[in-house]
């Protein structure tokens, strides 16, 4: 360890000394009851799981991150790391688990995109559109099917209001500065008309210069300060009416999103994405009828994105959409002396996709599922008595390729147009059984566990890549012959609360028969030469390998009086290990275990929080190295005020204080060296609320 290493490393140690510090000297703990949160990924009365552990990140949070991606917002929250691409394309990591495991939603229902084909893929989603971020842990399998092995990202943007809007209400976001030198501003308007309508109008532009960095040396031996063409333009706007009844609601909603940036290590690509999505919503409530509850919702999405080199278009993708969900809630019943509420619900998605150009490393394919679920819970109805769950799916899948592959590994590669064989259709059958339990167990104390077998369909690119991807500097080869996902997963979970003191502690483990991980290849032909003079390009297979994940999550949050403030210092500790049980070592690119420290202090409006965030080192994957831990110092001031009808807050968030550099170990290895996380920086905002 050098000497500046030492001494960054002395600051941080010193930050978590100092928070632990102003615990131990903290009086006088308040007293105010806990408020328990609900995921909205349910119903008010019966989230989708009760035994799975769920965060809910609300707008004032992710705003004061300044992040441009719902990613890296999300990206020290307990359990979930991100994908690294640079500042305009992450998406989240939970537990370990990536891509198509892990289920984005927006409001319930599916996002149609790409974003989950490759790590260059941005989410046509911006932070600044969003009520909050609903995060649910583990496998969330039975209501939003296989592709919810690893976890459910759920997106709400209240454009549909689900109940009446009194009058006319309204907020305004800017922000200026960070690593990224960027300038954003977003509004949001509601409107009551009366007689049970509502509006809602939005939209927001954001441009982001290269992001700025500590001084590092690339894998090319270029040193810079920046991480090159990581520029971008962002701008995007909604409209959504809705009509509330005394028993339900009913809505729609169109938005529009577009954005244009650049992909490091590829310095003459760039990226155009639109997206357009149109959304059906609805509920309705029933007294004294067998239904007690009848939601639907029905969204198609229209994407697409251009790259281009040199300024020249090349590949285009298309993704385009149609997803559809229907649950229906019985009335409880009495039933063994249980008390039992019931929900079953039918979904169904549709998408088309389409590479076109000489770079499309994925056929065209459409992908058709269909799945039926129901969930059980099951209480004695008593005070503090505990509550059982059971829950079933069954889904039919169906990828149709238009072709067998694109090009012969280690041949001439195959634009569009090329006949690279002939169509492959793949049918699959996933199905997906859990039965938890969670109960208090006396003194502010709950503990609860579950038990899940899981499965999921492999996705078209999974079976179907075979071609070079530019932006990645890798070969990326499927295999369509790959079976069914098969995981089984346990999970415990204690939690206590008192006053505002709340601790939970959760252990879980998951193993798969065929976990289908990209690894790089090692050997002779690990290298792809695409032409004579050419670099040589890293071959990653989705390969099907044994594999299991074990991890924990802490947390801790209290608060105190001290003097005329508020003390509120939490802590929380994170750690998954991921491995191949055949003897092929770890997993590549699992996120290292993590300690996220804060203290926020409170007084006469003004609020002041330092925050340290310390990341391990990571372990050496199949196909990857090591990557070196790091801490990041931040500290945050925010003013909260009022004008007249009009309140808000003006903060600065300064970033990464002691000008750490550090890689992301979740960033695929062929561009982790080209972009580390953002430098010493200050970032700038104002909420206006009225």
């Amino acid at each position: 360890m050098n000497q500046s290493q030492f001494q960054r490393r002395a600051v941080a140690l010193a930050s978590l000394l100092f928070i632990a510090q102003t615990q131990a000297l903290a009086q006088n703990a308040l007293p105010k009851s806990v408020l328990e949160s609900v995921v909205v990924t349910g119903t008010a009365e019966q989230p989708e799981s009760i035994t799975k552990p769920f965060s809910i990140i609300t707008a004032d949070e992710l705003n004061a991150n300044g992040a441009s991606t719902v990613g890296e917002a999300l990206r020290y929250q307990p359990g979930v790391s991100a994908t690294g691409f640079g500042p305009n394309s992450s998406r989240p990591i939970v537990r370990g688990q990536d891509a198509d495991r892990i289920k984005i939603l927006r409001n319930s229902a599916a996002t149609v995109d790409v974003s989950a084909l490759s790590f260059d893929h941005a989410l046509p989603v911006d932070p600044f559109a969003l009520h909050q971020v609903e995060i649910l842990r583990g496998p969330a399998a039975l209501a939003y099917g296989g592709n919810a092995v690893g976890g459910v990202v759920n997106l709400i943007d209240q454009r549909i209001a689900r109940k009446p809007v009194q009058g006319l209400q309204g907020e305004v976001n800017l922000l200026g500065g960070g690593a990224a030198d960027q300038t954003a501003g977003g509004f949001k308007l509601d409107a009551g008309l009366g007689q049970g309508v509502s509006i809602r109008l939005d939209g927001f532009k954001r441009t982001t210069r290269d992001l700025e960095t500590p001084t590092f040396t690339d894998p090319e031996g270029v040193t810079g300060s920046r991480v090159q063409n990581s520029s971008s333009k962002s701008d995007g706007a909604a409209i959504g009416a809705s009509f509330q009844t005394g028993n339900g609601y009913i809505g729609v909603s169109a938005e529009r999103y577009n954005n244009e940036y650049g992909v490091p290590k590829s310095l003459d690509v760039r990226i155009g994405m639109e997206s357009e999505r149109y959304a059906l919503e609805g509920e309705q409530n029933f007294n004294g009828a067998a239904f007690k509850q009848v939601k639907y919702r029905l969204a198609k999405t229209d994407y697409q994105h251009q790259e281009f080199e040199d300024g020249a278009p090349a590949t285009l993708f298309v993704n385009d959409g149609v997803d559809g969900r229907v649950e229906v809630a019985l009335q409880p019943f009495s039933m063994a002396g249980m008390n039992i509420n019931t929900s079953t619900g039918l979904q169904f998605e549709r998408t088309d996709f389409s590479a076109i150009g000489d770079e499309a490393f994925v056929p065209s394919t459409s992908t058709d599922q269909t799945g039926v679920f129901t969930i059980f819970r099951a209480s004695r109805g008593q005070e503090n008595s505990g509550v059982f769950e059971f829950g079933l799916r069954g889904d039919q899948v169906d990828v149709n390729a238009a072709t067998s592959g694109l090009s012969p590994l280690n041949g001439p590669v195959a634009g569009a147009g090329v006949d690279a064989g002939p169509a492959i259709n793949r049918s699959f059958t996933p199905s997906s059984v859990s039965l938890g339990y969670t109960a208090p167990i006396g003194n502010g104390w709950s503990l609860g566990g579950s038990l899940s077998r899981v499965e999921r369909a492999p996705s078209s690119f999974e079976l179907y890549a075979d071609g070079v991807h530019v932006a990645t500097d890798a070969y990326e080869k499927g295999n369509p012959n790959l079976q069914e996902e098969r995981g089984r997963h346990v999970e415990v979970t204690s939690t206590w609360a008192q006053g505002e003191s709340k601790f939970n502690a959760t252990a879980f483990a998951s193993r798969y028969s065929n976990y289908i991980a990209l690894i790089g290849r090692t050997g002779a032909d690990a290298e792809f030469i695409e032409a004579p003079g050419e670099p040589p390009i890293q071959v990653f297979d989705f390969t099907a390998v044994p594999a299991e994940f074990q991890g924990i999550e802490l947390g801790y949050q209290t608060a105190y009086a001290i003097g005329a403030g508020r003390l509120q210092p939490s802590i929380q500790y994170d750690l998954v290990r991921g491995k191949r049980t055949d003897g092929g070592g770890n997993l590549p690119r699992i996120s290292p275990q993590r300690v996220v420290a804060s203290a926020a202090y409170t007084q006469s409006g003004w609020t002041v929080t330092p925050e340290l965030i310390w990341v391990s080192d990571s372990k050496a994957g199949a196909g990857d190295v090591e990557v070196e831990g790091y801490e990041l110092v931040n500290l945050r001031i925010g003013k909260a005020f009022t004008w007249g009808n009009t309140g808000g807050e003006v903060f600065a968030n300064l970033q990464n204080l002691t000008d750490e550099l550090a890689f992301s170990a979740t960033t695929l290895d062929t561009v982790r060296g080209y972009t580390p996380l953002g430098g010493r920086s200050a970032l700038v905002g104002v909420k206006l609320a009225f």
